[in-house]
């Protein structure tokens, strides 16, 4: 599933989170029901793991984990089910952000702040995001309790679009006027699409042991797709 940029401008901001510690618990839902839970937790040093639990078609459970390191040029994208470990260049993430250089400017959306409410125990901003060119309308329920990059760096080896720049992303927020902000809960609404709903359930800070960043052992380890050559 690919959100649209109007979307992941307004959301996110740049806002550094290197000193943010701790775990992040998510889920992903529609009409019919939950579709995936999401964990991320999130080292001192900047390392992330994200971890998504869904189902198959045949109700089997699929569990999934994209590891994110702070330091070198690769991150790992495992799957527990076929216990393989994919390798892949963080500048294939480097280009996808590339492609998008001008698109906080050129954002054409219509903002509605709606008030203030409860998310989760955070009281938060409800603001509604209506993207003109793609037909698509966002709430966001906004805070100013973490840091609003969170998502970001939990999602953006998972192929969301969330690999943007945070200079697009501030010059989106700037233009329309809407105040950084975590989102504690998003629901989108395509044009002829089914609503998606991501709420946050929990933010936690604290200590995450650094084996919790480790490759787990026993699994095939190949090589993922090489960013395109310039």
């Amino acid at each position: 599933m690919r959100l649209t940029l109007s979307c992941l401008v307004v959301m996110l901001v740049a806002s550094p989170a290197l000193a943010f510690e701790g775990v992040m618990e998510a889920s992903l839902s529609s009409e019919q029901g939950v579709a995936a839970r999401v964990r991320a937790r999130y080292s001192k040093q900047g390392d992330v793991r994200m971890d998504i639990h869904s189902v198959d078609e045949d109700g089997e459970p699929v569990r999934a984990t994209t590891l994110m390191p702070s330091t070198g040029e690769n991150y790992f994208s495992i799957d527990h089910g076929q216990r393989v470990i994919v390798e892949m260049p963080y500048s294939t993430l480097a280009t996808t952000s590339k492609q998008v250089t001008g698109s906080g400017d050129n954002a054409n959306l219509a903002i509605k702040k709606l008030g203030k409410a409860t998310v989760s125990g955070v009281e938060t901003r409800h603001i509604r995001v209506i993207d003109k060119d793609n037909r698509t309308v966002i709430d966001l329920w906004l805070t100013q309790k973490y840091p609003a990059d969170l998502w970001t760096r939990a999602f953006r080896g998972r192929n969301l679009g969330l690999e943007l720049s945070d200079d697009e992303r501030s010059k989106a927020m700037k233009k329309y006027g809407v105040k950084p902000g975590f989102s504690m809960k998003m629901r989108v609404e395509q044009a002829g699409g089914v609503p998606v709903v991501f709420l946050v359930k929990k933010v936690q800070r604290a200590p995450v042991p650094p084996e919790v960043f480790a490759l787990p052992e026993g699994y095939q380890r190949i090589d993922g797709p090489s960013a395109p050559q310039p």
